[in-house]
């Protein structure tokens, strides 16, 4: 390398010194790059710290599946409600007294001593339970009520359901969406139950039981209601005024609601991965990296004493970009591409010396190179396009071949 090359990369030798403010304004845009992207990572695990639930029919959910707005219009009409998917709170809340007992899902979560101990619980307190959709598991928490799954697979109920019963909240809120299943009795004529909501329309036949979606049975030592349609309470559903005229008053008969969600049963511990063998504070050593990289690259970016002034443009010799190629061609064995390169520019100067229009093809500018000449047309071919060199003679051979006819068109 050059003096003066060395001298316009590396800058010039001097003691002269840099001022503060110049060198803290250099690395003032590190700083506040590092100041940004740590926020940033620190933001990003607070908001994905607590992320909002997202399972069908919680009580925390906004979604639309969820029953937030449930809860919160409960709690603007005066009830107090506790949400909770810890059992042993459920249990206590239940032998309160003046308590409903809301379950709106998972409730085949609950094992038959569960069930048991939550009915208990209810029976010290003289309370009622609220079932949502509980499907077959409604069996473990009432005797005498069931699933009527026993529909013919080719009805197609209406997709409003009319209460069809003396029962004063389902007759105030009149008609309601049709879900997709029935409850009915276990036993035929059992007293104190009220069926409302029954399946009516094309292929419904009329059944002897007493079945319906919702069902109240008052008779039981412990009160159970049955709300069949899980999109009655949701948050998308509850806003239609038959839902929430039904849901509310059902719930808001006493002062206090417990509203449990039982944690629903794992599905098994998972095959671990790769990450599970990792050590639990490398993510937060990874963190670290980041101010450590962004350090790094503060210290390698400075650079040493002000950078030499050069006059632009840098004007490169034909020769040594020419020089330059043929290096690269040289190294790499490419003798056809040196051909070509070289095929080519003959052709052109050939073309201007002949004033051939730009649109010649290249056949017309060999057949003007043979007639001009008196060469066989077949050489002529063979020297601008067929010939493939071999070694580097038969490319040396070629070239002088290219020059020789050049400088016959010249002096002709």
């Amino acid at each position: 390398m050059s003096a003066s090359i060395d001298v316009a990369t590396r800058g010039l030798r001097s003691t002269a010194t840099v001022r503060l403010g110049q060198r803290l304004r250099s690395t003032g845009v590190w700083i506040a790059a590092a100041v940004i992207v740590l926020l940033t990572v620190i933001a990003t695990m607070v908001m994905t710290g607590e992320q909002e639930p997202n399972e069908p029919l919680h009580y925390d959910s906004t979604a639309g599946d969820g029953t937030k707005a449930l809860v919160e219009t409960l709690r603007t009409h005066g009830v107090s409600v506790t949400t909770t998917d810890d059992l042993a709170t459920a249990r206590a809340g239940a032998a309160q007294p003046d308590t409903t007992l809301l379950i709106p899902a998972n409730a085949d979560a609950l094992s038959p001593g569960d069930a048991a101990g939550l009915r208990a619980a209810l029976l010290r307190g003289g309370n009622g339970l609220v079932l949502v959709a509980p499907g077959p598991q409604v069996s473990a928490l009432s005797d005498r009520i069931v699933l009527a799954d026993d529909a013919s697979p080719l009805a197609a109920p209406e997709q409003e359901s009319q209460p069809d019963c003396a029962l004063p909240a389902a007759r105030a809120a009149g008609s309601v969406a049709t879900g997709t299943v029935e409850y009915t009795e276990r036993s035929p004529g059992t007293q104190g139950i009220t069926v409302c909501y029954p399946f009516s329309g094309p292929g419904v036949v009329d059944a002897d039981d007493n079945r319906g979606q919702l069902l109240v049975d008052a008779g039981d030592e412990v009160p159970v209601t049955v709300l069949g349609n899980p999109e009655w309470v949701t948050n998308s559903g509850i806003v239609e005024e038959g839902h929430a005229s039904l849901v509310l008053s059902t719930l808001s008969q006493t002062s206090q609601l417990i509203v449990y969600r039982p944690e629903a049963a794992a599905a098994g511990p998972a095959a671990p991965s790769a990450l599970d063998f990792l050590p639990r504070w490398l993510g937060a050593g990874a963190l670290w990296l980041i101010p450590c990289a962004l350090v790094g690259l503060l210290v390698v970016s400075r650079r040493f004493g002000p950078l030499a002034v050069e006059r632009l443009p840098v004007i490169v010799p034909s020769i040594e970009t020419v020089r330059g190629r043929a290096a690269l061609s040289a190294r790499s064995h490419d003798r056809a591409g040196a051909l070509d390169t070289l095929r080519t520019a003959s052709l052109l100067r050939i073309a201007g010396k002949l004033a051939l229009p730009p649109q010649a093809r290249l056949g017309d500018i060999l057949a003007e190179v043979s007639a001009r000449t008196g060469r066989d047309p077949v050489q002529i071919d063979a020297v601008f396009v067929s010939t493939v060199p071999r070694t580097d003679a038969q490319l040396h051979a070629i070239a002088e071949q290219l020059t020789l006819i050049e400088s016959e068109i010249t002096r002709t």
